[in-house]
């Protein structure tokens, strides 16, 4: 890729290399200065093997080439952050996403206490039971995490410890993990998110008195927060932080829960489009045959319902269309089923997960980002008049 329109900005090149110990590609110019990008952030590098990387030289005073790789780059395209293709690029996020997760993956050990004991101490607990859950979305998923991190046996309304915890044989996803501790820290307000472009308050305390501003720059698409320092130690040990700002591998994490006082748009974000198409082009058989069977099952049930609905309706008391309870209820079920099903198989990463991948995931409830997946995917497997269009929310019956 050459970018002829980026005017130099640079010295001479004098050398370019590969350092082996970062993973990056180092440029030094002959004023003694040097630049740094990571090789594998650079398309047609992704996937090169070490010795290919190695392999880049300078071309003149403004290329690097990778000869094995059939690579070109100009150096103040580099500088100014061009990587690749705009394609490639607006899949940066979802790709540092998916190698951080194969990376925590290997690194299990470097993520696992730390989160297991702020679990440990953050979720509710008696010595009778264990921890306690309360049906309360955070601590149900805080719960989920500690037994899927082999700290505790599942148990009616919340998790027991384990007399011997021991490394599970499928380690959890990092990024169910992830959201799993943002959950609970939100949920005891130990992190707490700032509204962006808000300026950091000069006072000790901000304007609810018992936190200080922000100790969590907005960076990577996400935006200002403020974390105690046990949140923010394990935070950190989960690659979502690095010096005092959000990581590019926890941009889409942050997305799944979408503060409000963030009020993010990333739908309307390349990745997330290009994640929906290919979502609902390549459902499996078997999710598909799901998602079917719960549609049809629900037209059947709001159909009945509104046939009743109108023979028993008083014309002059209940305006036509007017929707019954019990359809409402049938409208929650059939989102909350279909939502179900995106929360376990579904994620912007890996896309659909095969039953397998799937015993690695914690089920998070209201994750905004499958909620969102859901409505895109369904509005193109039923474009017709059986569903509403766009927002999705209700079935459309016949008229």
């Amino acid at each position: 890729m050459r970018d002829g329109d980026i005017p130099l900005r640079h010295p001479a090149p004098s050398d370019a290399y590969y350092d082996y110990s970062s993973g990056r590609i180092v440029v030094e110019f002959e004023n003694g200065s040097a630049f740094m990008v990571p090789a594998r952030s650079l398309e047609g590098l992704v996937e090169g093997s070490e010795n290919d990387i190695a392999g880049v030289e300078v071309v003149g005073e403004t290329g690097l080439r990778w000869e094995n790789l059939d690579r070109d780059y100009e150096i103040a395209g580099l500088i100014a952050g061009f990587f690749g293709t705009p394609s490639f690029m607006a899949e940066s996020a979802t790709r540092a996403m998916s190698l951080q997760n194969n990376k925590q993956a290997h690194d299990f050990a470097a993520w696992a206490r730390p989160v297991a004991e702020f679990l440990s101490y953050e979720m509710p607990y008696r010595r009778e039971v264990g921890w306690e859950h309360y049906y309360m979305t955070a601590y149900e998923i805080g719960c989920a995490a500690l037994v899927a991190l082999g700290q505790a046996n599942e148990a009616v309304g919340g998790a027991k410890p384990r007399g011997f915890p021991d490394r599970p044989q499928v380690p959890p996803r990092w990024d169910d993990i992830s959201i799993a501790v943002i959950y609970v820290a939100a949920q005891n307000g130990q992190l707490r998110f700032r509204p962006l472009g808000r300026r950091v308050p000069s006072p000790k305390t901000d304007d609810r008195g018992d936190m200080p501003g922000t100790n969590i720059a907005a960076a990577n698409g996400a935006g200002p927060a403020r974390a105690t320092f046990n949140t923010y130690w394990v935070l950190e040990a989960l690659g979502l932080v690095h010096g005092g700002r959000w990581t590019n591998a926890a941009e889409t994490v942050l997305w799944r829960d979408n503060p409000t006082e963030w009020n993010l748009d990333f739908t309307s974000d390349a990745r997330f489009i290009r994640a929906a198409f290919d979502a609902a082009a390549n459902v499996p058989d078997d999710i598909r045959s799901q998602i079917d069977a719960i549609v049809e099952s629900a037209n059947e049930q709001m159909w009945q319902e509104q046939t009743q609905h109108v023979e028993n309706a008083d014309a002059e008391t209940v305006p036509p269309g007017t929707p019954s309870a019990s359809r409402e209820m049938l409208e929650h079920s059939l989102r909350h089923r279909l939502d179900v099903l995106f929360f376990r198989r579904w994620r912007l990463s890996d896309g659909w997960l095969s039953d397998t991948e799937a015993k690695s995931a914690l089920e998070i409830h209201y994750d905004e980002l499958a909620i969102a997946m859901r409505k895109a995917v369904m509005s193109r497997l039923y474009p017709s008049s059986s569903l509403l269009a766009l927002g999705l929310e209700l079935l459309a019956l016949p008229q």
